[in-house]
């Protein structure tokens, strides 16, 4: 069957991704370069949801799935600080906002709760994402029209149309901001138009077969390789701007942390026994005694 299936969709995402995150690193945010590059990084989180989507529709545990995402969410939380510094304040990573619109799907298909229910807790996820998500409410909204909206004409029209919401919102907010500066964030209107490239994804997900495709180093490789990629990019950034001995011992002590991390998700992820219990015990404390030292 003709198309892109689901690992060459993500691997799609995945280099979009990095480009994005080393024009953020390593170029001129305004250069011609630095906007090329932020607008093909706009192709991963439209991606992203679409498969956050696909994968609730399809997964055989609703419930593991969910789990998954919130762990991951966890471990990404360290090495994406690292790389962005300041740059986030308090705002969280992109998985922890797609976490928030899988807790937003699992509210709107629980058959357990009442309408006055989902709309609370639904409010309470669009809180969540507007006080501390990444990417507030547009992944949710996102998800939202992948899982609901039927037929990808459609779907593209609803993607389409919260995109330029999204930018006229922003161009309005921020020109209203020069005036009664009630947000710390003095960015000029014209700052965010590369948000339009939230569009371009549909070119590829218009001919998305359907099929899973062969994996790519194991099942959980793109969890893995969104707080990995942090790391390297981190690194080069020390290297890059000269690193002095206080900066390779704080990252030989995360390298460590993350490593600890990666160890206690295999055990928790097996059945334990009597040796993984204690090789539990040591890693907790290990990460505890890493933390310590951060």
């Amino acid at each position: 069957m003709a198309g892109f299936n689901r690992t060459q969709l993500k691997l799609i995402a995945i280099c979009a991704m990095v480009c994005d995150h080393v024009a953020w690193g390593f170029v001129e945010f305004m250069s011609p370069l630095g906007q090329v590059m932020h607008i093909i990084g706009r192709f991963t989180i439209p991606i992203m949801c679409f498969f956050i989507a696909e994968g609730f529709r399809h997964t055989s545990s609703r419930k593991g799935y969910l789990m998954r995402m919130a762990l991951f969410s966890v471990v990404a939380m360290l090495p994406f600080y690292l790389f962005f510094g300041e740059l986030y304040d308090y705002r969280q990573n992109i998985i922890f906002d797609l976490t928030l619109g899988l807790l937003l799907l699992t509210v709107c298909e629980n058959r357990g709760l009442r309408l006055w229910q989902k709309i609370l807790l639904g409010a309470g996820l669009f809180g969540i994402s507007i006080g501390i998500g990444g990417w507030p409410i547009m992944p949710m909204l996102y998800i939202l029209v992948f899982y609901y909206v039927k037929g990808f004409k459609k779907q593209a029209v609803w993607i389409c149309s919260l995109t330029i919401a999204l930018e006229v919102f922003l161009i309005v907010a921020m020109s209203l901001n020069h005036i009664w500066h009630f947000s710390h964030y003095n960015w000029p209107w014209y700052d965010k138009l590369y948000f339009l490239g939230f569009m371009l994804p549909l070119l590829v997900l218009k001919y998305y077969n359907g099929e899973k495709g062969k994996p790519v180093l194991g099942k959980y490789f793109f969890y893995l390789f969104y707080p990995a990629h942090f790391l390297v990019l981190s690194a080069i950034k020390v290297l890059v701007a000269g690193c002095s001995a206080y900066e390779i011992y704080v990252a030989l002590h995360v390298i460590a942390c993350m490593v600890c991390i990666g160890i206690l998700l295999m055990v928790l992820w097996a059945k334990p026994s009597r040796g993984q219990i204690a090789t539990l015990l040591l890693v907790l404390c290990g990460c505890i005694y890493t933390f310590g030292f951060l």
